[in-house]
C-alpha cells in the first residue's frame, strides 16, 4: 500500500503541468486535479483533521484544506484531534475564529488527514475511519486503506505549503483570512523559513500568501506566534509535555518524542529538571518502549534531550554521538526540526544499540 501511495503522489506531482511542442504551437496539459477530488464518495460528507497534540501546521492545514473543499461543493468539516493551546489558539483569536471541535473518535467515519499518515499520531479510531485523502510533508506512515486513496505529499517544510499550492493549481485565490492561516502553519513549521527542512517552494508560496493575506508586519506577528508557542500559563507539566508530541514505530520499537522550547519563563534547566519527574510516568501510561525530549534553548544554541526506558540512553548517545549526564539528558547544538534532525538521529542510535 506504501508503494502506491509513494507512486501516486509520483504521478500526481510529474503529471502536473507536462507540454509538448508542434510547430509553432505549445500545448499545456494539467493534471484534472478538481476532477480526481471531486470525483470521490465523500457520502454524507468528510471532516478534516491532524494529528494529535495539535499543533499550528495540523489545526491550520485541516482548516484551510476543508474550506478549499467547501469551495468544490464537497460537504468538509475541519477538526482537531485534541485540545488546542499555544501558538495554534493564539492565530485562531489574532484572525477571530473559533477552534474546530475535538473529533473524539474517528471510527466509521470519513476521514481525511492531514499534517500526519501514522496510527499513533492519529485521532482514536483512526484504523476504523474510512480515509479518503492523506496531506502530508512527512514520510509515508503506518496508515493503510482498503479502498482507493488520494494522496498528495510533498518534501516541502509545512503541510499548508502543500494546501496553499492546492489553492493555486487549483486557480482557487485564498481569503484574506484563508491565507493568513496557511501562512502562519508555514510560519511555524518553518520557523520563519529557517529550519532545514525550508525549502524554495516553501519560501515562494510564503511570498504569495502574503501578498493575499491581511498581514502588515509579518515579523512582529511571527514574535508573537514564537511567544505564545513558549507560554506556559495555566498548563500542567503533563500539558507542557503533549503540547508538541509524536509517537513512531522505528524498529519495532513504540517511541515517543516531545519538542518544547524553552521561554522567558521557564528556562530549559528547569525545563529539563519538570519533564524528567514525569517521563517515566508517562511512557508507562502511554505503553512506549523509549521516551524522549527535545528541549530547545534558542538563545544558548542547544538542545537538551531527557529520555527514559530501556535502551533509550544507548539510543541517544549512539544517535547523536554524545555522552549522557548521570541524570539521564544529552545536550547537542541546537535541533530545529524532529522530522529532518532528530527522527533521523534516534532512528539511527536505535539501529546501531544493542539491547
Amino acid at each position: 500500500m506504501k508503494q502506491f501511495k509513494i507512486l501516486f503522489a509520483y504521478l500526481l506531482c510529474i503529471c502536473l503541468s507536462v507540454s509538448c511542442s508542434d510547430s509553432d504551437e505549445t500545448i499545456v496539459y494539467s493534471t484534472p486535479l478538481r476532477t480526481v477530488i471531486t470525483g470521490m464518495d465523500y457520502g454524507d460528507g468528510v471532516l478534516v483533521v491532524g494529528h494529535k497534540s495539535p499543533d499550528c501546521d495540523a489545526v491550520l492545514s485541516a482548516m484551510t484544506y476543508a474550506s478549499l473543499l467547501q469551495r468544490m461543493g464537497i460537504n468538509a468539516k475541519a477538526r482537531v484531534a485534541g485540545k488546542v493551546i499555544c501558538e495554534p489558539r493564539y492565530v485562531l483569536q489574532e484572525a477571530g475564529i473559533e477552534a474546530p471541535a475535538i473529533l473524539d473518535d474517528a471510527a466509521g467515519q470519513n476521514i481525511i488527514m492531514t499534517d500526519h499518515s501514522e496510527f499513533a499520531q492519529a485521532a482514536n479510531g483512526m484504523s476504523s475511519a474510512r480515509i479518503l485523502h492523506i496531506i502530508d510533508h512527512h514520510g509515508t506512515g503506518s496508515v493503510t486503506t482498503a479502498q482507493p486513496l488520494f494522496y498528495y505529499a510533498l518534501p516541502v517544510g509545512s503541510t499548508c505549503t502543500i494546501i496553499a499550492s492546492m489553492y493555486e493549481e487549483l486557480g482557487e485565490k485564498p481569503t484574506a483570512t484563508e491565507a493568513r492561516l496557511m501562512l502562519s502553519g508555514i510560519l511555524s513549521d518553518t520557523d520563519n523559513l529557517t529550519t532545514t527542512t525550508t525549502t524554495a517552494t516553501d519560501r515562494r508560496l510564503y511570498e504569495w500568501l502574503l501578498q493575499q493575506s491581511d498581514l502588515s508586519d509579518v515579523e512582529t506577528y511571527y514574535a508573537a506566534m514564537r511567544k505564545a508557542r513558549t507560554s506556559f500559563d495555566g498548563m500542567t507539566d503533563e500539558d507542557i509535555l503533549f503540547s508538541d508530541y509524536k509517537e513512531y514505530e522505528i524498529e519495532g520499537y513504540k517511541v515517543g518524542i516531545g519538542n518544547v522550547f524553552a521561554s522567558d519563563e521557564l528556562g530549559v534547566e528547569e525545563l529539563c529538571q519538570r519533564m524528567r519527574q514525569i517521563m517515566p510516568a508517562v511512557r508507562t501510561q502511554q505503553d512506549l518502549d523509549m521516551l524522549f525530549m527535545m528541549l530547545g534553548d534558542r538563545q544558548a544554541n542547544v538542545t537538551h534531550i531527557p529520555f527514559c526506558g530501556d535502551g533509550a540512553r544507548e539510543a541517544a548517545e549512539a544517535g547523536f554521538g554524545a555522552s549522557a549526564s548521570s541524570d539521564g539528558c544529552i545536550v547537542t547544538t541546537y535541533i530545529s526540526s524532529r522530522k529532518a534532525q532528530f527522527l533521523p538521529a534516534i532512528t539511527e542510535g536505535i539501529r546501531k544499540s544493542n539491547f
